[in-house]
């Protein structure tokens, strides 16, 4: 007879779910909300949750009994919430049962992302620069208090692109979120020198034909704040498979270097929806600076060269690549900051 032959199937469970990705309190990784509830930076945690998932997944294997415990409903719902990586305000229908698919990727956890670092591209001719800390505006921390690097313009226009930004790619995905039409939310952070106007131009197409476009003015002589835009599709017949995100933007007085607008913190990620979410919704938030502890984030290399390849294009698409670099829009289109 196995030993665990004689352990009732509560005290098995336990035991399977200490096998936690549980990162320890630190203070730059994770972030409080509302509730009291709190959320992991999640670049740090899913590798641990991915491990913890092998090692319970692998226990699955060891008899019958194992597998109908760790496979039974609620188990891993139960994780998802011991471990943060749901949120006690986040409630799927009754009959969602991916809980084990979302505990290895979970698309709606707060500080997931849809944009990746190393898709960027820029247009051909473009000029662009990463400042680790901000010129000429306040400095911009993340939801868990770090000091947020920024990519700047110059007085070329140019624009940023990622293409086909995959919007259900993950099995949990194509297997759920259809039935839970989740809301997508696009969000940037923009911001110009004090000393130098700048505008910026941000727009969303999705593969459904449906798009976004919003234009941004910054005058010489503005107070430094950045300003947070945030757009949410949500009115949306059929959920989209994919979105083109750009963005774009320079400096208006055409001085030589980086004095353009600044860009930081693109994020992409999916809502569950709610009452209070389901019309498509534009909102702009300007930050307000925050005390700052310059000795404890000290800037190694105040800026550095932005890497990102140059974007190409086939000939049956040049033509309109080009008049969409020139001059996007007219002056009224910018809305101009105070």
């Amino acid at each position: 007879m196995n030993c665990f032959d004689k352990l009732p199937d509560e005290l098995l469970e336990k035991i399977f779910s200490s096998f936690q990705a549980r990162l320890p309190l630190e203070r730059f990784n994770h972030a409080f909300r509302e509730d009291n509830a709190y959320y992991f930076d999640y670049s740090l945690q899913q590798p641990l949750l991915k491990q913890a998932h092998k090692d319970i997944s692998n226990l699955s294997l060891v008899c019958r009994r194992f597998h109908q415990i760790i496979h039974a409903g609620g188990f891993w719902e139960r994780k998802c919430r011991d471990e943060h990586v749901l949120l006690p305000d986040q409630h799927f229908p009754e009959q969602f049962a991916a809980y084990e698919q979302l505990y290895v990727n979970n698309p709606f956890h707060p500080a997931y992302n849809l944009l990746k670092a190393d898709r960027w591209t820029k247009s051909a001719g473009g000029q662009s620069r990463i400042e680790n800390s901000p010129c000429g505006s306040h400095r911009l921390y993340d939801e868990f208090g770090r000091l947020a690097p920024c990519r700047v313009t110059s007085y070329i226009f140019t624009t940023f692109r990622q293409r086909q930004v995959d919007l259900s790619h993950a099995e949990l995905l194509l297997n759920n979120s259809v039935d839970l039409r989740p809301v997508i939310e696009f969000s940037v952070c923009v911001a110009a020198r004090w000393d130098c106007g700048a505008r910026c131009i941000l727009s969303l197409s999705f593969s459904d034909g449906h798009a976004w476009r919003h234009g941004r003015r910054f005058p010489q002589w503005n107070d430094k704040k950045w300003h947070r835009i945030t757009y949410r599709y949500a009115e949306y017949a059929q959920y989209p498979s994919s979105v083109d995100v750009s963005i774009a933007g320079s400096d208006t007085q055409f001085w030589a270097g980086f004095y353009g607008v600044k860009f930081a913190q693109a994020r992409l990620r999916l809502l569950l929806r709610t009452n209070e979410n389901q019309t498509n919704e534009e909102s702009v938030v300007t930050i307000e600076p925050k005390e700052e502890d310059e000795l404890e984030q000290a800037v190694v290399r105040e800026s550095e060269e932005d890497n990102i390849p140059f974007e190409t294009v086939d000939s049956s698409s040049e033509a309109e690549e080009e008049e969409e670099e020139e001059e996007p829009v007219d002056d009224n289109f910018f809305e101009d900051e105070d």
